[in-house]
């Protein structure tokens, strides 16, 4: 395993938007939802965290 901490990129506001809507985007065609809704999806759940992450930073 890595030590590294981790890495820090600035976004622009529009930039982090263009990522919040993408990841709106991504949330709202998901495959495997769309099988079956109340299945696990570890991509779901890591791009909803990061869209919550980003939509504070818009907020803040």
């Amino acid at each position: 395993m890595s030590t590294q901490a981790p890495s820090t990129i600035d976004f622009t506001a529009k930039e982090v938007r263009i990522l919040v809507q993408s990841l709106g985007n991504c949330l709202s065609t998901c495959q495997v939802h769309a099988k079956k809704p109340d299945a696990p999806c570890e991509d779901c759940d890591a791009a909803r965290k990061l869209k919550q992450k980003l939509e504070k930073q818009i907020a803040a």
